[in-house]
């Protein structure tokens, strides 16, 4: 026979907020055990003659809430071993209560039937009190528990649980990530009397009022899009819907795939120059240029019925997930070089591939030649098709270095540049070998140049045009002798 476990929702405090169904349940069980007395309804339990105990010892000799709440759920489940237990539960059980979540979670229902009978929430209580009806949608939330990730600016939303300053200290601290610092917001507590009061407020002095219990509640309202300070995907979205739209932009409307394709080219390559010139704050500017160029494409993609941006977070978070079986899953992978070589396997998988060869057509044909060489070469080695050493590498540079001088002096264009593709292949493999991207180190080489060619002509004495090669690669060993003692300072 199982055991009969009834968590009852109390309501947010008064009798008038007792339904009629918890009374009952609390009437006819033989063991009523409240999580805590401090609650508005208990001299109305006390005059209604009903008999319980309570759970507020675990709270004083509970190292953590984890602990706390473990011992409350053993001592429902030893209460639940002489007869049906009725637990009661502030406003409603399923309504910010992780008593009934650890009840749901931890009780065997092979052995435990868990009846639930809910109650007026906190939430419901303050929003008949505000006289506020969540019409695009509500959202109740546990001030303790609150992360960014579960905000949402565009819905009314009610914050259960603030019971202290600290704890509206902390949840201001987050809202005003998102929300406009004067935003007034409704603040409500429990008097002496059961009676529920408010005060309306600016969000900014959430943390500033004079009474904080575990009555405390406040309603957010939803933020009209002409007052947010802070924004989201969703926004960027809306905004582009917009843009894009019959009444919008003309020059938005008329871009396509193919027309934006130089854009994001540039936007990527004004990422990595702000990362080299470790520029933040260009970065964040930079960072958000690109991820408009991600939801153009999405947006237009959308128009066509093809697939929109929650496809393409979705086909990412999938990859990330499917890729990371030794974080998601139960592959193992002890290093980085463990985790790549999951990752081509997985990968080879996906795209059907047969053959080896097959994995290196698959690197875009669009990408500058030195990262595309570098790929290449990177996915050959994977079959052992590789030097053993760098030495080896460098003996085959050296090669190709000779047979480029052999054609050098002869006429044969397409042969002189089939031997320099080969030298530069070679020298790729030796930036491999030594891990140095080839592609970063030959743009650093660039902006070498151009500052020892800016450093002769600034002290040249006259135009350079006039002097003679020995002059100016003088003054070039000078420019060469000035960075490298710069650099070691």
């Amino acid at each position: 026979m199982k055991h009969k476990v009834t968590v009852v929702g109390l309501g947010p405090g008064s009798e008038d907020g007792l339904t009629l169904g918890a009374l009952k349940a609390l009437r006819q069980a033989p063991n009523v055990v409240l999580r805590t007395e401090m609650h508005g309804i208990v001299p109305f339990l006390k005059a209604q003659g009903i008999e319980y105990t309570s759970m507020d010892d675990i709270y004083q000799d509970g190292e953590d809430f984890d602990h706390v709440y473990e011992a409350m759920v053993k001592r429902v489940m030893d209460m639940a071993q002489s007869g049906q237990v009725v637990v009661g539960v502030p406003g409603h059980p399923l309504i910010g209560e992780r008593l009934t979540f650890e009840l749901l979670r931890r009780l065997d229902r092979e052995m435990y039937d868990i009846d639930i009978i809910p109650g007026v929430s906190s939430a419901d209580a303050l929003l008949a009190l505000v006289q506020k009806a969540g019409i695009e949608g509500l959202k109740i939330l546990s001030a303790p528990e609150m992360t960014e990730d579960l905000i949402n600016v565009r819905l009314a939303t009610v914050v259960i649980n603030m019971y202290d300053a600290l704890i509206a200290s902390d949840v201001k601290l987050l809202l005003l990530r998102f929300y406009p610092h004067d935003l007034e917001v409704f603040v409500s507590w429990q008097t002496q009397d059961n009676r529920l009061e408010y005060k309306a407020v600016p969000l900014y002095q959430l943390d500033r009022q004079r009474r904080y219990d575990h009555t405390t509640c406040m309603y957010l309202p939803p933020v009209k899009f002409e007052r947010l300070e802070s924004f989201d995907m969703n926004h960027l979205k809306q905004i582009m819907e917009i843009l894009r739209s019959p009444q919008g932009c003309p020059w938005d409307k008329e871009q396509t795939h193919e027309t934006l394709k130089r854009y994001l080219i540039e936007e990527a390559y004004e990422v990595i120059e702000s990362i080299d010139k470790q520029d933040e704050d260009k970065l964040l500017e930079e960072l958000g240029d690109v991820l408009l160029q991600v939801v153009f494409h999405s947006q237009i993609a959308r128009e066509r019925g093809a697939f929109d941006i929650f496809d393409v977070i979705t086909r990412i978070c999938q990859k990330m997930i499917h890729r990371h079986t030794h974080i998601f899953g139960d592959i193992v992978a002890e290093n980085a070089q463990q985790v790549v070589a999951n990752w081509e396997d997985m990968k080879r998988h996906e795209k059907g591939f047969a053959t080896h060869t097959q994995v290196l057509r698959d690197i875009p044909s669009i990408l500058p030649a030195l990262i595309r060489s570098y790929k290449v070469q990177e996915k050959a080695a994977l079959v052992g098709f590789d030097w053993e050493s760098v030495e080896g590498a460098m003996q085959k540079l050296e090669e190709e270095l000779a047979e480029l001088k052999e054609v050098c002096s002869g006429s044969d264009q397409q042969k002189i540049r089939e031997e320099i593709g080969d030298l530069l292949f070679a020298a790729v493999n030796v930036a491999r070998f030594l891990k140095v991207d080839p592609e970063l180190a030959l743009k650093d080489t660039i902006e070498k140049f151009i500052a020892r060619f800016e450093y002769i002509e600034k002290n040249a004495n006259r135009p350079l045009h006039e002097m003679t090669l020995e002059e100016m690669d003088e003054l070039w060993n000078q420019a060469k002798k000035l960075f490298l003692t710069k650099k070691h300072v």
